[in-house]
């Protein structure tokens, strides 16, 4: 039977409609018990595409976080090793990148183990410390290590931050006390006590702080929430451009503890609820166009005008995450400055990949140490230093943290008063520059809908072929373009999800650069709206000619091929593959729901299944 969903499906848009797939003919049939998708309507679109966003949404979740059935085995650790990495945790000159990779692993669990130490925490908690570590390795997998800052590295480097803010005031146990017997539990300093606003966290919320801190850039793409809003990829039209990337950490994260036997924190009657609600939030906290509206509510709380526990709770996680996230710059200069050019790596490859796809620009350029200079100068003194004086306001003992960053931000000036005179300066790159192939690895719903269509790689290659026929020395001159060897195809590229396939029709390929690439992209028409129109036209007439009966779940459901070109100008709609049927399945009881505690409810998700063409 066909279901109507009303309210608000996503975070902010109260105008999306779905309807149960399976009985898509009986909505389009029947007017006012919802509305489906057979083809193009000309009133009102996407809505029932929308519900297979969050089918696949739900799909390549499972795949993104599917375990291959082993657990990498613990390397054991010489007694010399574990002192050096205890020693070096406990170090405010922490520095995760010259770690090895199961280093890294024995840091993060080393971390949980000294907090185990705590009175109560592992029984509260419940979960054993080789289920940890099970845990540990998975998420260190879904990481992406190919990105130069937002890697696994980076989430160690946020977890130590944040053990030493609470061991600084003197709420967790200093790593060192692993060194003393195994049994030996850890009693607070009574001449330093706790702050009073740090007093209201409970060895659950400590617990929940920790994973969020670990977890809380998991699958990270390696760019921007604002690229993938330009780009209007499919994860920023499920979440309506808010938070899109931050929503899809919790969701990960989330369904990695249920995988690993960390579930039953989160399903628990009454305390279940409220630690998923603190995940969330905490997580979502590390999204920076919410920093300006964190900033009034902490400071609300410090003046006394907030008077709910629970969000005095909240805030206080947020505080805390948010000072580790970007303690960066707080760090001694030469952490700080490896941070910070392996941030700057980072924002070149995204502004190669917005140049290739004829994306405006969304982060700031850092192609030469003077650059680099200036964005750290103005991200210090807008950001990191308001945030920290702040805090310290609020917990004293984090003032030496507010100092070391007034001391580095000296330090970039005086940097960019040096280099000023050496503007063209070339910045030496932690890493080579990707390709856009290298991005086929990310999470799919991060990337554009058109990214893995064969006819944009062959784009791609065609401007490769055209940039190899110039001159070298106008190739040379262009920083921000990309070399892409002509050989290379997508079939070559290892992909988990979903597979390209090599294409025969060479007749309907569009290079970005070209007049055709610009009437059907909107953000690069030069005149837009009569060329898109076209488009649009052209697309829908292909699609009703072309709409097709295919067997479902349950019954008969219209389904339609893919568009034969990129998306067009105003189509407000993503294309769905010709090969796959959408077919309604119950909801998961495991499936993460990472919505805000007052917000509706997702409706059901549905799985798209890949079949034969044929």
């Amino acid at each position: 039977m066909c279901c109507k969903v009303h309210g608000n499906l996503g975070t902010r848009d109260a105008r999306r409609r779905s309807v149960d797939v399976g009985g898509l003919a009986l909505a389009l049939a029947q007017e006012g018990l919802g509305h489906g998708w057979g083809g193009w309507e000309d009133e009102e679109i996407g809505e029932a595409e929308y519900a297979e966003l969050l089918s696949d949404m739900y799909t390549h979740t499972q795949s993104h976080t599917c375990a291959d059935g082993t657990v990498t085995p613990d390397v054991p650790l010489t007694p010399e090793a574990r002192l050096r990495l205890i020693r070096s945790l406990d170090s405010w000159n922490f520095e995760p990148h010259k770690l090895l990779d199961e280093e890294m692993i024995s840091c993060t669990l080393i971390l949980f183990e000294s907090l185990y130490r705590i009175p109560g925490m592992q029984e509260e908690v419940g979960v054993p410390l080789q289920r940890l570590s099970d845990f540990l390795h998975h998420l260190r997998h879904v990481y992406r290590q190919q990105n130069s800052y937002h890697n696994f590295q980076h989430a160690l480097d946020v977890l130590q931050a944040t053990h030493i803010f609470l061991y600084t005031a003197n709420i967790v146990p200093p790593v060192s006390i692993l060194l003393h017997s195994h049994d030996q539990l850890w009693q607070p300093d009574k001449n330093n006590k706790p702050d009073p606003l740090l007093r209201c966290l409970t060895n659950e919320d400590l617990f929940a702080l920790y994973i969020a801190a670990i977890g809380h850039d998991a699958g990270h793409p390696g760019f921007t929430n604002k690229f993938m809003e330009n780009a209007k990829t499919p994860l920023s039209m499920v979440y309506n451009d808010k938070s899109a990337l931050e929503q899809m950490h919790c969701v990960l994260l989330l369904s990695l503890m249920r995988q690993h036997g960390l579930g039953h924190l989160l399903d628990r009657p009454g305390r279940g609820p409220a630690l998923r609600r603190l995940l969330l939030q905490t997580v979502l906290a590390t999204d920076m166009s919410l920093h300006k509206e964190f900033m009034e509510l902490f400071k609300d709380l410090l003046a006394g005008n907030e008077s709910d526990p629970r969000r005095r709770k909240v805030l206080v996680c947020q505080a805390l995450i948010k000072c580790a996230d970007i303690s960066n710059p707080c760090r001694p200069m030469g952490v700080s400055q490896h941070w910070a050019s392996a941030l700057a790596q980072e924002w070149h490859n995204q502004a190669l990949l917005e140049e290739h796809l004829a994306l405006p620009p969304s982060v700031p350029p850092s192609f030469n140490p003077l650059s680099e200079a200036r964005s750290q100068v103005v991200f210090i003194t807008a950001c990191a230093k308001p945030l920290f004086e702040i805090t310290a306001a609020a917990v004293p003992d984090m003032g030496r943290f507010a100092q070391q960053c007034l001391s580095n931000l000296q330090t970039w000036e005086d940097r960019c008063a040096q280099l000023n005179v050496h503007e063209n300066a070339v910045l030496e790159p932690s890493c080579h520059s990707m390709t856009p192939q290298d991005y086929l690895t990310v999470f799919p719903l991060t990337l554009p809908s058109y990214f893995s269509m064969p006819r944009m790689w062959q784009a791609f290659q065609d401007a490769s072929t055209s940039d190899a026929s110039s001159s070298s020395g106008s190739r040379s001159s262009s920083p921000t373009r990309y070399t892409i060897h002509v050989g290379a195809t997508a079939a070559a590229v290892s992909t988990p999800s979903p597979p390209i396939t090599p294409s025969d029709d060479s007749s309907s390929i569009i290079s970005p650069r070209s007049e055709a690439f610009d009437s059907l992209h909107p953000t690069s028409a030069s005149n837009g709206s009569q060329a898109g129109n076209e488009a649009t036209a052209a697309i829908r007439a292909a699609y009703k000619a072309s709409v097709r009966k295919k067997k479902s779940f349950h019954r008969n459901s219209w389904n339609a091929p893919a568009p034969p070109s990129l998306p067009g100008a105003g189509t407000g709609s993503l294309p769905i593959s010709p090969d796959s049927t959408v077919d309604r399945i119950p909801p998961s009881p495991r499936l993460p729901s990472p919505i805000a505690p007052n917000s509706t409810k997702h409706p059901i998700l549905l799985v798209t299944r890949n079949k034969s063409a044929s």
